[in-house]
């Protein structure tokens, strides 16, 4: 067993010399960095005891990078707990066992209706779990008798949960002729070309990496997820976000995030066939809000539940 959490934390810390180009990575990174922006030095100082309390088994602990300053080693380490609940996955992980497939998404159904707008349909019962999930784990994080044990869990998972909540495919399933059950927030809307670009949810997934490209002066996949962050707060700063943090209203956040991908469908996006090369600023106009709001109610949450 030890050989293979060895192994498990080599895998971990192989990912800091790799780029990564998806939500589920760059996009989770950079919610995460905006997040440890806005948090108060309580927060800060208690979400990084938290992990230092996480189980072995976890492997949370092996996402600590090596190099940088302590300050940047334990604010990387925060940023990389959020893609944690995706590097999990993988059933021959020892740490699988905290893994859930239907905590990531959940989905409001639709469909176009004759006039070419959207209705919901609301007679079919959402899918997945998203929204349960966050409110549980909320409330644990704010509760005194839970251990920083089981805390260290649902901190990661809370992080992710709310980048997950603003990827406005995550919580959409569009009906159509083809997809009578719902298109599984657009992995079922096939594109031509390869992985990101062969599916709409996968497109989706990678905007962050490809809207915006690494800098010349951008060292390092922690430089590059800092100049992200930076820019992205630049151009959306908090104040604008004032009337609309909504804390802890779960359900109308991923709402919001439902019309969003009500609109992820032009016309000119023809199924089966490639993007055009105007559908990538027209998604990320979509999407650039949702990120940086995330990251805004992710450092509300924990200040609130962890700055005390």
């Amino acid at each position: 067993m030890k050989a293979r959490i060895l192994a498990l934390a080599l895998a971990f810390c192989a990912l800091w010399t790799t780029p990564a180009h998806a939500w589920d990575e760059l996009g989770h990174r950079v919610v995460a960095r905006i997040a440890w922006d806005n948090m108060t030095p309580a927060a800060r100082a208690r979400a990084v005891q938290i992990l230092q309390a996480a189980p072995p088994l976890t492997g949370l602990g092996a996402l600590m990078p090596a190099e940088g300053t302590q300050e940047e080693r334990v604010r990387d380490w925060f940023v990389m707990s959020a893609v944690w609940p995706d590097l999990i996955r993988s059933r021959g992980m020892p740490n699988s066992v905290y893994a859930h497939s239907d905590w990531h998404y959940v989905n409001f159904f639709w469909q176009v209706g004759p006039d070419g707008r959207p209705v919901d349909r609301t007679d079919i019962p959402r899918a997945g779990q998203l929204i349960d999930q966050a409110q549980r784990i909320a409330g644990e994080l704010g509760n005194a008798s839970v251990p920083d044990s089981a805390k260290s869990i649902d901190l990661a998972w809370a992080l992710h949960l709310v980048g997950d909540g603003h990827q406005p495919l995550h919580n959409n399933a569009r009906i159509t002729a083809q997809d009578t059950a719902g298109d599984r927030g657009g992995n079922d809307f096939r594109l031509g070309g390869i992985y990101p670009y062969n599916n709409l949810h996968g497109y989706w997934d990678s905007l962050v990496g490809h809207a915006v490209p690494w800098a010349m002066d951008d060292r390092s996949e922690s430089d590059y997820v800092g100049s992200i962050s930076r820019r992205l707060q630049a151009e959306w700063p908090r104040s604008r976000f004032a009337a609309r943090m909504l804390p802890g209203q779960f359900e109308t956040w991923s709402h919001e995030g439902f019309r969003v991908a009500q609109s992820a469908y032009p016309a000119w996006l023809v199924r089966n066939e490639r993007a055009p090369d105007r559908y990538l600023p027209y998604a990320w106009n979509l999407a650039e809000q949702r990120v940086v709001l995330a990251g805004y109610r992710a450092a509300d949450l924990l200040n609130r539940t962890l700055g005390s």
